[in-house]
């Protein structure tokens, strides 16, 4: 397949920020939609273990997805790495099924194409940077290590808000510095909220191993569910030649 339409629910009011980045991830022959579970800013909230929960239990997300069908989308993705792994893998593959029952497409969610990503380059252990709480970050260690991987370092910058504030140049300071490990066959950014695409390349340069981050993960597989491969140079191993 030469082009097609891929959909991306979106746990809150999508930002240009967060079009930018996504569209980062895609080539031009791949039409990407955004559908928001909320369409109106909130009150603002810290991010804590509750607030994660109920995003993941939100019946909105299946009703996204069907939106984004009813638009044209050939597969959908849940956009969310902490909404996505706060249940554990059993709370994953239920928000991947609702979409599917909702939007009769093929669907993924960020932390499932994450496991799908970290096996296909080969990956037994990771290095992973968060920006949560430790509470988020302590479901995502059991998270990963219940996906069959050894987490050997997992570093949380403790960030309860601004997350998109983070600048991508400060992210690829602390993974060289604080993150990476000898024994991590790969290094992890976790969450959609984080800017990556522009330092991933520099980042597999300096530490030679793959670096794989939560938007990136995600659009190269509700790509490949969608039967079109993400070939994006520049923007990791795992998008330099990814057949469908």
């Amino acid at each position: 397949m030469d082009s097609c339409q891929i959909g991306i629910v979106w746990p809150e009011p999508v930002q240009d920020g967060h079009r930018a980045e996504l569209q980062r991830f895609v080539g031009p022959d791949v039409r990407l939609d955004i559908e928001p579970v909320r369409t109106e800013p909130e009150p603002e909230q810290n991010i804590t273990l509750a607030l994660v929960e109920g995003l993941a239990r939100d019946p909105e997300n299946g009703r996204a997805a069907g939106r984004l069908a009813e638009r044209g989308a050939q597969a959908v993705a849940y956009g969310c790495t902490s909404g996505s792994y706060v249940l554990g893998p059993a709370g994953d593959a239920a928000i991947t099924a609702l979409m599917q029952a909702e939007s009769g497409m093929p669907a993924t969610t960020t932390s499932s194409a994450v496991v799908e990503a970290l096996r296909t380059l080969g990956a037994q252990s990771v290095a992973v940077l968060s920006p949560h709480i430790d509470a988020l970050n302590e479901r995502l260690r059991a998270y990963l290590e219940a996906s069959g991987f050894r987490v050997a370092a997992m570093v949380g910058l403790n960030l309860s808000c601004d997350i998109e504030a983070v600048e991508p140049s400060e992210t690829r300071e602390i993974v060289e510095s604080q993150v990476d490990r000898p024994d991590a066959d790969a290094v992890f950014i976790s969450c959609t909220g984080m800017r990556t695409a522009e330092v991933i390349g520099d980042m597999e340069a300096s530490l030679g191993k793959p670096v794989v981050t939560a938007n990136q993960a995600t659009l190269w597989r509700v790509g490949r569910l969608a039967g079109v491969g993400m070939d994006r140079p520049g923007r990791g191993r795992l998008l330099a030649a990814s057949p469908a």
